[in-house]
Parts: C-alpha cells; structure tokens; sequence
C-alpha cells in the first residue's frame, strides 16, 4: 500500500496585494524576501540606465521611476529591520512599498521585465546600444517637465526613431493592419492572462491556507481524541481489573462461606431435629409425670382411705394392709420419679440443642458478613459449637429420697 503523499505547504497570506494589469499582472508577495528579491530583478533589469548619461533631459522619467524604485527596495530593507522591534514603524515603511510601486509601475508607466515592451527596449540595447536604447524606452516614459528629445548621434536617432514607430504606429501599412490587429488582441489576451492567473494564484494560496488549517485541525483533534480514548481505556481497564480483583474476592469469601455453611448445615440439621424431638418427648413425659402424679397421689389416698375404714377402734392395723399400702406408696412414687427424670433430661437436651442451632445459625451470619477476621474467634466458636454433648439423665431432682434408697445407701460419700 502506497503511503499517503504530504501535501505541499501553502504559502502564507501575502503582504500586500498590487494589480499591475497589462505592466506586470498581479503581484502579492509573501514575505520581504519574495517582494525585494521583486523589486532587485526590476532594478537589475534597468541598471543600464546610471551608464547613459550623454547630455540631454530625455531619460530622466525612466532615471526618476527607476529612483523611486530604489526607494521602495529601502522601505522594504528598513520594514525588516523595524519587524520586531517597532511594530508601528514597520507597518508605516510595509504600506509604503506598494505605493510607490504603484507610481513606478502603473503611473509613470515603467515597462515591467516580463512584458513585451521591456523585451523590446532589451533586443535595441543588444542590437544597437544603451544610448539607443534609452532613447527607444524615454518615449514611453517621458520626463514629466517637458519632451526634450535631442539626439548627438546616430544612435540615439536609431532607438528615438524606433520608439515612435513602437508607440504611435507609424510603420503599420495598411497591408500590415491584419497583423498589427493580431497583436493588439495578443496583447490584451496576455494581459487578461495575467490578471486570471494572479487571481487564481491568490484564491489558490487562499485555499491552501484554509486547507492547510483545517487540515491541522483535524490532527489535533484526533490527536486529543486519541489521548482522551487511550486514558479512558486505560482507566477502564484499570476499573476492570479492580471489579475482577474485587469479584474473585468476593467470591472466594462466599466459596468459604458456602463450605462451611454445607459443612455446618448438617449439624445444625441434626440438633434442629434433636430439638424438635426432646421437646416432643418433653411434653410427653410431663403430662405423664404430672399425670402420674395425680393417679399416684389418688390412689394412694384412697388407699389410706380404705385402711382407715376398715381398721376398728381401739384395735392395731392389719399388718398386711400396712405392708401392702408401703409397697404401693414406693413404687409409685419410685414410677412417678422415674418419670420425672426422663421429663427433666428431655427439656435440659432440648434446651442444649435449641442453643446449638442458635450458635450455627450465627456463626453462618458471621460469616457471610465477613466478621470473623481472626481464627481465635473461630476456634471460640466452634469449640462452643461442637462441645461433648450431655446424656440428659439427672439425679435427685424434684423427688424427696425413698425409703429403698434410704435402706440401701451406705455410709460412702
């Protein structure tokens, strides 16, 4: 793939612009050096004119032009030095370049170096002489104070003579009209030349300029655009990174969580169910108890009751009622003891239970919530948590001794 070829660079905006028509066409230069190095080929092209001087006032309008022209190179010279240092002053000697160019040119009617004209004052110099030739060109640039055409030579009759033909016509046969005619309209097709092309050439470096700005533009836009892209991008990717940083945390916790949640969510399953049951068990066995209690207490009432009646006055009780009414009192109460414990030993494993799943259940909350940093508060938790769990079975509780109990103990601690 070809690379993209740069384009030139425009030329800046002229200093001034001068429309000299058919005596030089359109001059806009853009810089100093553009317009002296303009007005040295001039003056190097009319130099010839300091070596004619053989008596006579007739080139005194070309020496005057010529003056003035030099003049104009030294407004050019000093506006370069006054550039910086003296903004008002440079404007002052710049403006006064294309004025008196304009008088050079356009007024005194100088012939430019590029016109026809001059070409033709060039051919008499090398074919006769500068004498003859000042002589040929002060016919068109006169001296403004009078015409004072004097001749000393044969010369200078050459080139005056010549002058007049090229200015008034004199030599134009009427045979020669047709190509005198052409001439003319050449003339004015070179001048109309000049003209379009010293205006396109401005619209030209107009647009290049333009083209040249926008072109600039453009760059620094994308530039900017660029930079802002690539920041943007790199702050994107640097929040990226921290949502995966962050994320892969988060979701480590919760994989941490989530194992020991599963790890725990059987115990706590099984203590739930613990519960549930010794409280079942707990309610069952004391309304047994309590119920016990009241057929046991009935009953052994009514048993006192039947003694009493069928003991006589003043007479002993029968031994074997006694004996039997003793039995029955222990082993009811022996019965209704040993429901009470089973009673007491369901509620105490249901209460240790219940306080088990509380514990899981909080030690999970903990978690999730990311509250136990340390593994001391681990440990203390799950030593709690998991502590040998207690038969249930109590002693001596409720129930005053019976009197097999009283029989049998012996004296050890």
């Amino acid at each position: 793939m070809m690379a993209a070829s740069v384009p030139p660079t425009p030329r800046p905006e002229p200093l001034f612009t001068l429309d000299l028509k058919d005596n030089g066409g359109l001059f806009a230069p853009a810089t100093l050096a553009e317009a002296t190095a303009w007005m040295q080929r001039e003056q190097g092209f009319w130099s010839w004119l300091n070596n004619t001087s053989r008596g006579g006032n007739h080139d005194q309008g070309l020496k005057q032009a010529l003056n003035q022209l030099n003049q104009a190179i030294n407004n050019a010279n000093q506006a370069r030095q006054y550039k910086d240092s003296n903004p008002q002053r440079y404007q002052n000697q710049l403006t006064s370049v294309p004025n008196t160019l304009q008088e050079v040119f356009a007024r005194q009617r100088l012939p430019h170096s590029l016109t026809p004209l001059a070409a033709r004052v060039d051919e008499c110099r090398k074919a006769v002489s500068d004498h003859a030739a000042s002589f040929f060109a002060a016919v068109f640039v006169p001296p403004q104070q009078g015409h004072h055409f004097q001749p000393q030579e044969l010369q200078g009759w050459c080139g005056l003579t010549e002058g007049l033909i090229e200015r008034f016509g004199l030599g134009s046969a009427p045979q020669k009209g047709r190509k005198l005619a052409a001439e003319q309209s050449f003339e004015q097709l070179r001048v109309r030349a000049e003209s379009l092309v010293g205006e396109k050439s401005t619209a030209y470096d107009a647009l290049h300029r333009d083209y040249t700005m926008l072109a600039e533009s453009v760059r620094l836009a994308g530039e900017e655009s660029k930079t802002q892209f690539d920041g943007a991008q790199a702050q994107r990717e640097s929040d990226f990174e921290k949502l995966v940083a962050e994320h892969k945390q988060e979701m480590e916790s919760l994989r941490k969580t989530f194992r020991e949640e599963i790890a725990l969510r059987a115990p706590a399953t099984y203590w739930d169910d613990k519960r549930k049951d010794h409280e079942r068990l707990s309610k069952i066995t004391g309304a047994i108890s309590f119920g016990g209690i009241a057929v046991a207490s009935g009953g052994l009432g009514w048993l006192i009751h039947d003694l009493l009646r069928t003991a006589q006055p003043n007479a002993a009780l029968d031994a074997w009622r006694v004996g039997v009414l003793v039995m029955m009192g222990m082993f009811a109460v022996w019965g209704v003891r040993l429901v009470v414990r089973m009673f007491l030993s369901h509620l105490h494993l249901a209460t240790d239970a219940a306080e088990r799943v509380v514990m899981a259940r909080t030690y999970l909350s903990l978690l999730e919530g990311d509250r136990l940093a340390s593994n001391e508060d681990r440990q203390l938790i799950l030593q709690a948590l998991f502590r040998p769990a207690s038969d249930g079975i109590v002693k001596d509780e409720g129930v005053p001794f019976s009197l097999a109990e009283v029989l049998t103990r012996t004296g050890k601690a």
